[in-house]
C-alpha cells in the first residue's frame, strides 16, 4: 500500500512542476486561494493544518491549487497510518472526499483503511473507485475478497477474473473461482478455472514465512480440490471414466476429500466393483463431511443389497475411521 502511495506522491510533485507550463487556469480568487494554501503549508500543528486544508476545499469548489492541497493532506495520513489507526484514517479520507470526491490519494487511503477494518461494504465502494482510476491486481483482489465476504458471488467472480487478468498465478483466487462456478452449476467454467489453478500451483513460490511442510500441505489441498472439480464436471457430464480418474487423483493429493470418496463409491458401484465401492463410501462416512448422510444412505443400501443386512457395517466403518485417522 505504501508503494502505491509513494508513486502517487511522485505524480503529484511532477504535476506541480509542470502546472505553469500547461497554463492551468487561475480563478478570480486565486490570490486568496494561494494565501490560504500558504497558511496551511506553514502550519506546524497537524490537526490545525488539516482544518485549514478542509477549509480550503470547502470554500473553493475547484482550484488550480488542488494538487498542492491534496499533497499536503496526503502527508497528514502518515502518522495515522503508522499508528494503525484505521478508523481515523477512514474518517480523514472520507472528510476530504466529501469535497473532492475524485481525489485518488483519499480514495486509496479509504480503501486501505476499510480493508484493515474488515468493512467489506465500504471496501467495495472505495476499492471499485480506486480500480477505475488505477487498475492493478492488489485493488482487484481486495474488492474480490470483499464481495466474497458479502457472499455476493456474481461480483466476486467479476472481480476475481479481473484479479487473475493482472495476476494469472493467483492460486487462491483461481481455486475460489472454480468453487464459485461449481456452486453456480456452471461446470465448464468450473473446469476452466480448476485447470488454471493446477497450472498456477506448479508455478507458485513458497512464501518465506511458511514451512515446507505447510506449503506442501496447502498445495496438495488445492490440487485435491481442482481434480475433484474436474472430476465432478465429468461426472455431471456422464463421462464416468474421466470422473473416476480425476477423483482418484484428487484423493492422492488429499486423502481426506470426503466428496471424492463419495463419488468414487458411486462410480465403483456402477462398475460392479462393490468391495471398492463399500470402502470408498465408508471413508466418506468416516470423514463426517458435508456428504456424510448421503454416503451413509448409499453405503447402507449397497451393503444390504449384497448381504441382506447391515450387521457387518460396524466393522467396515471402524476400519475406515482408523485408516482416515478419524477415530
Amino acid at each position: 500500500m505504501r508503494t502505491v502511495l509513494l508513486r502517487f506522491l511522485i505524480v503529484i510533485v511532477s504535476l506541480n512542476s509542470i502546472a505553469p507550463v500547461l497554463g492551468l487556469q487561475q480563478s478570480a480568487t486565486y490570490a486568496e486561494e494561494y494565501e490560504l494554501y500558504e497558511q496551511a503549508e506553514a502550519e506546524t500543528d497537524i490537526a490545525d493544518k488539516r482544518a485549514l486544508l478542509i477549509q480550503f476545499v470547502e470554500t473553493y469548489k475547484e482550484s488550480a491549487l488542488d494538487p498542492n492541497i491534496s499533497y499536503l493532506y496526503t502527508l497528514s495520513y502518515e502518522p495515522v497510518r503508522e499508528g494503525r489507526q484505521w478508523q481515523q484514517l477512514a474518517n480523514l479520507a472520507e472528510n476530504f472526499l466529501r469535497h473532492r470526491p475524485d481525489d485518488s490519494s483519499a480514495v486509496q487511503a479509504a480503501t486501505e483503511a476499510y480493508q484493515n477494518l474488515g468493512n467489506s461494504r465500504k471496501l467495495v465502494d472505495f476499492g471499485s473507485k480506486l480500480y477505475a482510476e488505477s487498475s492493478n491486481a492488489n485493488t482487484a483482489y481486495f474488492v474480490a475478497r470483499a464481495y466474497q465476504s458479502l457472499n455476493d458471488q456474481a461480483n466476486f467472480r467479476k472481480w476475481g477474473k479481473l484479479t487473475v487478468q493482472h495476476d494469472p498465478n493467483n492460486l487462491q483466487v483461481l481455486v475460489d473461482l472454480s468453487n464459485s462456478y461449481w456452486n453456480a452449476r456452471d461446470f465448464p467454467s468450473t473446469e476452466i478455472y480448476a485447470n488454471k489453478a493446477l497450472q498456477a500451483a506448479d508455478k507458485t513460490r513458497k512464501p518465506e514465512s511458511q514451512s515446507e511442510q505447510d506449503w506442501t500441505r496447502q498445495l496438495n489441498r488445492a490440487r485435491g480440490f481442482c481434480y475433484r472439480a474436474i472430476g465432478e464436471t465429468a461426472y455431471v457430464g456422464k463421462n464416468t471414466n474421466k470422473a473416476q480418474k480425476n477423483f482418484e487423483t484428487s484423493i492422492q493429493y488429499d486423502s481426506h476429500n470426503d466428496f471424492a470418496h463419495f463419488r468414487l463409491g458411486l462410480i465403483y458401484w456402477g462398475k460392479r466393483r462393490t468391495d471398492e465401492a463399500i470402502e470408498s463410501l465408508a471413508k466418506a462416512v468416516a470423514l463426517n463431511g458435508g456428504n456424510v448422510m448421503k454416503a451413509k444412505y448409499e453405503l447402507d443400501r449397497l451393503y444390504v443389497s449384497l448381504y441382506g443386512n447391515t450387521e457387518g457395517l460396524r466393522t467396515v466403518l471402524h476400519r475406515a475411521r482408523v485408516e482416515m485417522g478419524a477415530n
